[in-house]
């Protein structure tokens, strides 16, 4: 009886853990193919003082397509915590999360200021959850592994 519990602990932290990653994966890319259009490209360079040739909007926009594909991409692998609850992939998870919040917050008052200048608020709000999301998963993720001395409950 004592084995269920620990079983069951393990799962849900798992399932949260892939069903997380799956609203952050929409999130991100209504974030990235909707709200980040050339419009709001645009507007950041003038924002900061650029000028904004087709070329630096179109650079730009790849850019941050690109990385935004890459995060798309790992925390698609979150999903696998559903069949597959192991270690490396606990810790691989809490990296995607916590890079994702730094690599965001490094361009995040440009593009906040952007949006909302060509945009409505509530253009803000995919890519707000998503950090807000990422950073809960990530804090919690480490508090789990720190008080269990251990991942996925194991």
């Amino acid at each position: 009886m004592m084995e269920a519990k620990p079983k069951s602990r393990e799962i849900k932290t798992a399932h949260l853990i892939a069903y997380s990653s799956v609203i952050i994966v929409i999130l991100s890319a209504i974030h990235l193919f909707l709200v980040l259009d050339d419009s709001v490209i645009k507007q950041m360079l003038m924002n900061s003082g650029q000028q904004a040739s087709e070329n630096a909007v179109g650079t730009i926009k790849s850019s941050f397509q690109f990385t935004g594909i890459m995060y798309l991409l790992a925390n698609l692998a979150g999903v696998l915590a559903i069949w597959n609850r192991h270690t490396y992939l606990w810790w691989f998870m809490f990296a995607v999360f916590a890079s994702q919040i730094l690599y965001n917050l490094i361009n995040i008052g440009a593009v906040f200021n952007a949006v909302l200048d060509v945009k409505s608020g509530i253009n803000l709000v995919p890519l707000t959850v998503v950090l807000v999301m990422s950073f809960i998963l990530a804090v919690y993720m480490l508090i789990v592994s720190l008080k269990r001395k251990s991942t996925f409950n194991r």
